[in-house]
């Protein structure tokens, strides 16, 4: 009995349990300071991706201020759908497509190949 209160004396007990509480606090702040590091690293990815974003909307926005002029819808018109302003005339040439060497190489206007202008004879 009396080792039994020597091990367990009121001394001890209070060193047991502050050894205890110690420990579960560092390792609490420890665990809170990996998170807080974790955040931080996610908050700086987090920002440049942000910044990336806000060039693509801004791209955007200088695109969808562009189709709107009246350049680029008289461009449309004229291009895609063949209109014409009053007083003008279209003019379609129509030229004949280029002969296609038989053998499946490339010419040039003078009949080289383009190996051949490119290194020489």
């Amino acid at each position: 009995m009396f080792l039994l209160r020597l091990l367990f004396s009121p001394g001890r007990i209070l060193l047991l349990a502050t050894l205890i509480v110690a420990g579960y606090l560092t390792f609490s702040a420890g665990t809170n300071t990996l998170h807080s590091f974790r955040l931080a690293s996610d908050e700086a990815k987090l920002r440049r991706e942000v910044e990336v974003l806000q060039q693509q909307k801004e791209q955007l926005v200088q695109i969808r201020d562009y189709l709107r002029t009246d350049e680029y819808i008289e461009f449309m018109a004229r291009r895609v759908f063949g209109l014409v302003k009053p007083g003008e005339n279209i003019v379609v040439v129509d030229a004949p497509p280029p002969a296609a060497p038989t053998d499946g190489t490339v010419t040039t206007d003078e009949g080289e190949t383009w190996w051949q202008r490119l290194f020489g004879h």
